[in-house]
């Protein structure tokens, strides 16, 4: 076998591209800076300018914000995946998409949301509480793999290994952050005394760990057309 047959076979088998995973790591960091200031800004006009507390009875108030920032996680993020996904497998973006709305409605409804509301009604600081559920709605990440990995199972024979790469880089991330937050009391974005910038680095920092699996899990020869080609 020629040096190019055997690293094409190493590449069929490992799936690394270099492009590919940079443009990954790429996708995931605007996606999540986008994310999150623009979540940031609505939960401030949530507070600020319709007045969203549980005094005033706005659970359809919040459950709307939850929805405009579930959807805006769902269609920022899950489109900018999807710029890397499609060069891989024929995935429709509109599935794609549709796959990240679900854990990021959770999300919000579960930890953000309510996190925002009790924050104003005890008159402490919103944001310092959006910042606080940010982060801790990292622990909510593996859902986010569960829910694409029902996607990728219609393509590759690995899908199943895209959930524990998820929960994987969160868990990893997540007991990063919590030593160095013991270790520095500057780095404290799980326990709500972080500032913006370290809840994205927070969120940022599990790119290269999920782009990685997601190119091993995308290996050309996992696909499920590959295997099939292969068979007599």
């Amino acid at each position: 076998m020629t040096a190019s047959g055997s690293g094409h076979k190493r590449t069929s088998t490992s799936g690394w591209d270099a492009r590919l995973y940079w443009r990954w790591i790429g996708c995931n960091t605007l996606a999540f800076i986008t994310v999150l200031t623009a979540g940031f800004l609505l939960i401030l006009l949530g507070n600020d300018v319709l007045h969203m507390n549980l005094a005033s009875h706005n659970v359809i108030l919040a459950l709307m914000i939850a929805t405009l920032g579930a959807a805006l996680f769902g269609g920022v993020l899950g489109a900018l995946q999807w710029l890397v996904v499609r060069e891989r497998v024929p995935i429709p973006r509109k599935v794609w998409v549709t796959s990240n709305v679900g854990p990021a409605l959770i999300a919000w409804l579960l930890v953000i949301t309510p996190a925002v509301i009790s924050a104003q009604n005890s008159h402490q600081t919103v944001s310092t509480a959006y910042l606080l559920a940010a982060s801790q709605s990292l622990a909510l990440g593996p859902l986010l793999g569960l829910s694409q990995s029902l996607v990728l199972r219609k393509v590759t024979a690995r899908w199943k290994w895209w959930i524990g790469a998820n929960l994987a880089s969160w868990l990893i991330v997540d007991v990063v952050i919590y030593l160095l937050s013991r270790w520095a009391a500057d780095l404290n974005v799980l326990t709500g005394d972080g500032s913006l910038v370290e809840v994205y680095l927070t969120l940022i920092a599990t790119t290269p760990l999920t782009g990685r699996a997601l190119l091993w899990v995308l290996a050309p020869s996992a696909l499920t057309d590959a295997r099939q080609a292969r068979s007599p």
